[in-house]
């Protein structure tokens, strides 16, 4: 069944001022709710792509909902039309009197300063894993609300099977109230996955070429975090099995995995286009049977208890 495209073209707007580097976006009133409308930003000055604009809308609403079919709370979004373009609408998780403190905000905010993984002291802005990872553990602000570790790792682990590389510092965060209390933001910003920069004509060619798929799917990819000055492939840390954290991460999202529930949301979308679709389905269908699935089976498979050996009686 298709989704209805909502018309947002007579919409008033609300005059809120809305973050983020993710382009040109408008704050409306929708059906009596605050609303931050996303357009298509222009990708014209990127090479190898023919269209006039990027599909982030699509993407946007596609990334949401899989976090949403994964069961992890993320902000509503709407599709629709405005003018002649496709946008999207993401609902305002903010209630009056209530404020959003960006992961990089309070970062930077924690004396004394943390040392990198390289065993440098750093001004607190930069995408060290380890340093990151040090700020959640360790930051009074975010000791205050709760499973902000398991976000981290929730998002890191999805992030990477919907191929979105960059979870800033600026697009995750905790609500604060004026009664001192905190609690996690719902995931939002997720319009940077599912390649939202490329034509149908690169995406055929990545179709037709297995290799070329694999490493667009998993082997050539980088994230935004970084290990010794060094962007990290999300997939080959989460193949190393390194981090326990991220190990019990794989294991709960890959159980809600349903990569069908997930095709049938990608045919739910009317202004995607048939190699789109094939696109999409076969990028996350490679990361699913590749990485995440044997990841898993391999987890599952160490916590089994071991066998004891057959020993005679005496």
């Amino acid at each position: 069944m298709m989704i209805k495209l909502y018309d947002f073209n007579d919409c008033e707007k609300n005059f809120r001022v809305y973050g983020g580097t993710a382009g040109r976006k408008q704050g409306i009133i929708f059906e009596g709710e605050n609303y931050l409308l996303k357009y298509p930003g222009n990708v014209r000055k990127f090479k190898n792509v023919n269209v006039s604009y990027s599909n982030s809308p699509v993407c946007e609403y596609l990334g949401s909902h899989i976090y949403e079919i994964l069961g992890i709370p993320v902000h509503e979004t709407l599709l629709g039309i405005q003018g002649n373009k496709i946008v999207v609408a993401c609902k305002d998780f903010l209630k009056e009197g209530e404020k959003l403190n960006e992961f990089g905000a309070i970062k930077v905010t924690f004396l004394p300063d943390f040392l990198d993984s390289n065993g440098n002291e750093t001004n607190g802005a930069g995408m060290d894993l380890e340093e990151i990872l040090k700020t959640i553990e360790e930051h009074p602000m975010l000791q205050k609300a709760e499973s902000v570790k398991e976000r981290f790792w929730d998002m890191f682990v999805v992030d990477a099977f919907i191929g979105n590389p960059d979870r800033n510092n600026g697009n995750w965060g905790i609500i604060s109230d004026n009664k001192n209390q905190f609690w996690l933001a719902p995931v939002f910003d997720n319009g940077n996955c599912l390649n939202d920069k490329w034509d149908d004509e690169k995406m055929e060619s990545i179709l037709n070429d297995t290799h070329l798929l694999e490493t667009e799917g998993f082997r050539g990819r980088r994230c935004i975090f970084e290990m010794h000055s060094k962007r990290i492939n999300p997939y080959q840390f989460i193949e190393s099995m390194q981090n326990q954290e991220c190990n019990i991460a794989v294991k709960r999202i890959v159980a809600r995995l349903d990569l069908q529930k997930i095709f049938e949301l990608i045919d739910s979308v009317p202004v995607i286009s048939l190699v789109q679709n094939r696109f999409y389905k076969a990028i996350l269908q490679e990361r699913y049977e590749k990485i995440l699935k044997p990841v898993y089976q391999k987890i599952i498979k160490k916590e089994l208890p071991k066998k004891k050996e057959w020993m005679p009686k005496l």
